[in-house]
C-alpha cells in the first residue's frame, strides 16, 4: 500500500471556540487527547510542539497531535479559532495512518480564500453545536484541501512546468522546503535528509526547476512577508519571526536585496 495522501484524510470538528483578541493563554503548556488546531485571524503567538517551534500569525494553522505537549505564548493579542479534530478517510474506509499529518505550523498562500472561510464561519458562532460543528467541519475541510492543493498540485506543477524532465528526489526537496519555509530551515539539513550533498541539491534543484533552492525558499518567505506587511499591523520583527527569519534586521537585508526597497517602504507605498 502506498503512502497516504494528506488529502485522503478529512478533518471533522468535534469542538470549537472562537477567541477575540486574547491577550494571554491561561496555560503555558497543555496536552490534549485529541488533535487540536489553532486557525489564526490576527495577532501572533510563539509555540513549541515536540521538535517544532516558531511563531504563527494570519495565514497560518498550528496543528498539535494528541499526547504531545503544546507550549505557547501570545506575542500580540490573538484572534483565532480553536478546533478539536478527528480525521476520517476521504473514501469512508478504515482509518488511515495519521503519522503523515503535519505537526506545528502550516501556511496557506491563498489568504483571500482563507479569509472568506473565516468570515463564513463567524456567522455560525451563536448556533447550537449540533448545527455549527458540521458547518465548521465543512469550512475546515475546504481550508485543509486548499493547503493540500497548494502543497501537491499548485506550486509543484507551476515550477515543474519550467522543466523538461522530472526528478522525484527534487520534487521531495521542493515539498520539504515549502512545508518548512516559514520555520528556521537549513538547506544543509534538507540535503542530508535526502541523502545528498548541499552542492548536489543546488545543482539538481536548479536543473529541475530553473531556480536554486535558496532562491525558491527566499521567494516563499518574501511573498508571505509582503502579505503580512499589507494585511496586518505587525512589526517588522514579528513578521520576520513568522517568515522563518531570525529578526527584522535580517528580513530587511533580504528584502532590500531582492525587492530593492525596505519592508517599511513597501508597506507605506502599497497601502491605499
Amino acid at each position: 500500500m502506498g503512502k497516504t495522501m494528506l488529502s485522503g484524510l478529512h478533518p471533522r470538528v468535534k469542538f470549537s471556540v472562537y477567541w477575540l483578541e486574547k491577550e494571554r493563554f491561561l496555560l503555558y503548556e497543555d496536552t490534549y487527547d485529541i488533535w487540536v488546531m489553532f486557525a489564526i485571524e490576527s495577532g501572533s503567538f510563539y509555540y513549541e510542539i515536540g521538535d517544532q517551534k516558531g511563531s504563527a500569525t494570519f495565514g497560518d494553522l498550528v496543528l498539535c497531535p494528541p499526547g504531545v505537549p503544546f507550549r505557547r505564548v501570545i506575542n500580540t493579542p490573538l484572534t483565532f479559532y480553536y478546533f478539536e479534530l478527528t480525521w476520517r478517510p476521504a473514501d469512508g474506509g478504515p482509518p488511515h495512518d495519521e503519522s503523515v499529518l503535519p505537526t506545528g505550523k502550516i501556511s496557506l498562500f491563498d489568504t483571500s480564500r482563507l479569509t472568506h472561510n473565516y468570515n463564513l464561519m463567524r456567522k455560525w458562532q451563536s448556533w447550537p453545536s449540533d448545527i455549527s460543528l458540521p458547518q465548521y467541519s465543512h469550512y475546515c475541510l475546504d481550508i485543509w484541501l486548499l493547503y493540500c492543493e497548494e502543497l501537491g498540485e499548485g506550486f509543484i506543477q507551476s515550477i515543474s512546468s519550467k522543466s523538461s524532465h522530472t526528478d522525484p528526489l527534487m520534487q521531495e526537496a521542493q515539498l520539504l522546503i515549502q512545508q518548512h519555509a516559514f520555520s528556521p530551515l537549513n538547506l544543509r539539513t534538507v540535503a542530508a535528509d535526502l541523502g545528498i550533498s548541499p552542492a548536489q541539491l543546488t545543482k539538481r534543484f536548479s536543473s529541475c526547476y530553473g531556480i536554486t533552492p535558496l532562491r525558491y525558499l527566499t521567494s516563499l518567505r518574501l511573498e508571505k512577508a509582503k502579505t503580512l506587511l499589507l494585511e496586518t499591523r505587525m512589526t517588522i520583527d514579528s513578521i520576520s519571526e513568522c517568515c522563518g527569519y531570525q529578526n527584522g534586521f535580517y528580513l530587511n537585508r533580504v528584502f532590500v536585496k531582492n525587492e530593492k526597497t525596505t519592508p517599511s517602504q513597501y508597506r507605506k507605498a502599497s497601502r491605499l
